[in-house]
């Protein structure tokens, strides 16, 4: 099996995914459902910003919603997982949801109490946490990736010789190559997002 993971989630044309029907349908179903929101926030990374991308309207968007869960579901990483992880809390709906659809076991995770990092997780219970550690083949799920901070921080929670991968509906900024030890990170859409909102939407009038 080892040998043929490797050109499914590297070579993603060759295992049938199409790379670019799924980007530009995914950017759009952010688009449309309103997920770009203004305002004055400070991300987990630290970075201010008048502009952020909020995946939770998502939710009251079914047919945006459903159009990410369907390229989420046909990602060939997520295919061949042998369990879904996410990072909390965001994703938690959005993961129970892509593993009820494929049914594969989903693993629960909270943010430590009283941490003062916001990268700093537990598993919900020790069954969570047996699941995680013995499985061949897991995946993180994330919305919006800045800098891969948080997946880099469930990263850490399980054994540093699994084979382990993420997947991330939008890269928006720019990956930090310390977080990508031990873990290959994909993303439905790559595409630098400005923290001011008037660059945002000065950028998408060009486009």
């Amino acid at each position: 099996m080892v040998e043929l993971q490797r050109p499914r989630c590297i070579d993603l044309e060759r295992a049938g995914f199409d790379v670019k029907k799924a980007a530009d349908e995914t950017w759009e179903a952010l688009l449309s459902a309103g997920v770009f929101v203004e305002g004055d926030f400070t991300f987990a990374s630290g970075v201010h910003a008048t502009l952020k991308a909020d995946a939770e309207r998502l939710y009251a968007r079914p047919k945006q919603l459903n159009v990410i869960l369907g390229h989420f579901a046909a990602y060939p990483c997520v295919q061949d997982a042998d369990a879904l992880l996410y990072v909390p809390d965001g994703m938690r709906r959005f993961m129970t949801l892509l593993g009820k659809e494929l049914g594969k076991p989903v693993i629960g995770a909270l943010r430590k109490p009283g941490a003062t990092s916001t990268y700093d997780f537990v598993f919900e219970t020790q069954e969570d946490e047996t699941l995680a550690l013995s499985a061949l083949r897991p995946v993180i799920g994330e919305d919006i990736v800045t800098t891969l901070g948080s997946v880099a921080g469930m990263r850490s929670l399980l054994r540093p010789e699994q084979s382990v991968h993420s997947l991330a509906m939008l890269l928006r900024g720019r990956v930090d190559p310390k977080y990508q030890t031990g873990l290959s990170d994909h993303y439905l859409v790559a595409r630098e997002i400005p923290t001011d909102k008037h660059e945002f939407w000065r950028r998408l009038e060009e486009n």
